[in-house]
């Protein structure tokens, strides 16, 4: 009984002991790991790692979309967004929403370019330290104008050549007008600046008016199918704005899409999001009809690159990149078609896709195929007759001979004089062709061979009543 009681008091006596040593405390303020790990974010240059994106809404159609962007969504701080115009009414109205500027204010007074694209092209002149200034530091710039009248046409070729000379990576949106209903003139004027401002940026991509109307159908309304067009433009930029500013799981970086457009002269670009239970059917379906529905006439068909940005869910199956892999290389007759893809984790119910395809050629707005179009708008329903204009160049080493009475229509530039020459009075070589230089222009003495041979031919034929010297003094 003794021995258990001095068990118990010495039990006792070492817990009390043990009591009075110090006590683990976990500390979660201090990080036992400090230190351990190399670290050189902080301090770290502001400017590193965010890119500053410049949206230029230039001329009519431009400033619609500005303020249609400026109403859509919310921007992210690095995305500055500016309307340009030399009509100061214009400006007036969206002077509230973003940040505005009148081109040619000295030499325009705010009145317009009224459709002339020199004087569009005259005003950025006026300002061009103003912009310079405005676009330094950028390292992405949106160029987004309609085409075909004034300031639209002639001020963003002349923009996008002062950001080329600064060296900044500038992708234009442009609208070109419907030839149909905005006639031959708006039309060419278009084309001709489309040329001249594809040599100044890196990257292009057209909307068409007359795809607008086409793919619109008569359900909906004027101003909304319009409101449509400027919805793309709007997804084109924020989605290429969204890759750049917010790292994802698989991410897409600034790098990518700069060798994108540097290397893709053409692009196209759209967005979606699956509201249908995903498989790899009903996607490949979606893709195609928003391809098919987009305003744009870039075609997948002549695909060299796609970047795709995927927002999934918890319920996506692992199949979803080697399935768009697919379908894209599917759609296209390129085998070896380059598919970058992003994917970022989401609580989307449904998955969201967009992608931006680029072009091995040029099939926006082909010019052979654009002039086409002029041709055959402005075309006179005169199978029977050919006319070259002299001055023209000629498109082609012959001339065709037509098996009919009238031949070839010869007119110099303002006269309106017609000559024609008849098959039967007219000496040609064995193959029936009038030989001619290639792409070349016809100089004075071509023109006056041809019209000698011509009227030799008639003076063959034709007996003619030659006045007398008395008859030609009395005259």
């Amino acid at each position: 009984m003794e021995n258990l009681l001095n068990k118990i008091i010495n039990k006792v006596e070492t817990n009390e002991q043990d009591s009075n040593k110090p006590k683990f405390e976990a500390n979660f303020n201090v990080n036992p790991l400090k230190d351990k790990f190399l670290n050189n974010l902080d301090g770290i240059d502001e400017n590193v790692g965010n890119f500053n994106i410049k949206v230029f809404g230039i001329g009519g159609a431009g400033c619609n979309v500005i303020k249609y962007m400026k109403e859509a969504r919310v921007w992210a701080d690095n995305v500055q967004i500016y309307a340009l115009n030399t009509d100061v009414t214009s400006l007036r109205k969206i002077s509230n929403l973003s940040n505005v500027y009148l081109l040619g204010k000295t030499l325009l007074r705010g009145a317009g370019s009224g459709g002339d694209p020199l004087i569009g092209k005259t005003s950025v002149e006026e300002d061009r330290d103003a912009i310079k200034q405005v676009l330094q530091g950028t390292d992405l710039l949106f160029l987004v104008a309609g085409l075909g009248k004034g300031t639209g046409s002639g001020a963003t070729p002349e923009i996008a050549k002062i950001a080329k000379e600064m060296g900044i990576l500038t992708v234009a949106v442009v609208n070109l007008p419907s030839i149909t209903a905005e006639g031959n003139t708006i039309y060419t004027n278009a084309l001709n600046n489309l040329k001249e401002l594809k040599k100044q940026v890196n990257s292009i991509t057209t909307i068409s008016n007359d795809l607008i109307i086409k793919n619109s159908g008569m359900d909906i309304s004027f101003m909304r199918a319009f409101e449509k067009a400027n919805e793309q433009v709007t997804t084109i930029i924020g989605e290429v704005a969204d890759m750049i500013n917010n790292a994802t799981e698989m991410n897409i970086d600034f790098a990518d899409l700069k060798n994108f457009f540097v290397k893709c002269p053409v692009f196209n670009a759209n967005a979606f999001n699956l509201d249908q239970d995903y498989s790899l059917t009903n996607l490949k379906n979606k893709i195609s009809k928003c391809i098919d529905a987009s305003y744009t006439d870039i075609k997948l068909d002549n695909a060299q690159e796609v970047i795709v940005n995927l927002k999934i869910n918890e319920s996506t199956p692992p199949t979803i990149i080697s399935d768009v892999r697919t379908i894209f290389k599917g759609l296209s007759s390129n085998n070896e078609l380059s598919v970058v893809a992003g994917v970022d984790y989401t609580n989307l119910k449904n998955i969201r896709v967009s992608f931006l395809i680029s072009t091995k050629e040029d099939s926006s707005s082909d010019e052979s195929n654009l002039e086409d179009e002029v041709i055959s708008f402005t075309k006179i329903n005169n199978e029977q007759e050919s006319k070259i204009e002299f001055g023209n160049e000629i498109p082609s080493t012959k001339v065709e001979v037509k098996e009919d009475n009238t031949l070839d229509q010869y007119k110099t530039s303002g006269n309106t004089h017609k000559t024609f020459i008849n098959k039967e009075r007219f000496n040609f070589d064995e193959d029936n062709t009038i030989e001619e230089e290639p792409n070349n222009y016809l100089n004075s003495d071509e023109c006056v061979d041809i019209i000698t041979k011509a009227m030799t031919g008639v003076l063959r034929t034709t007996a003619i009543a030659v006045p007398s010297e008395k008859e030609i003094k009395n005259n």
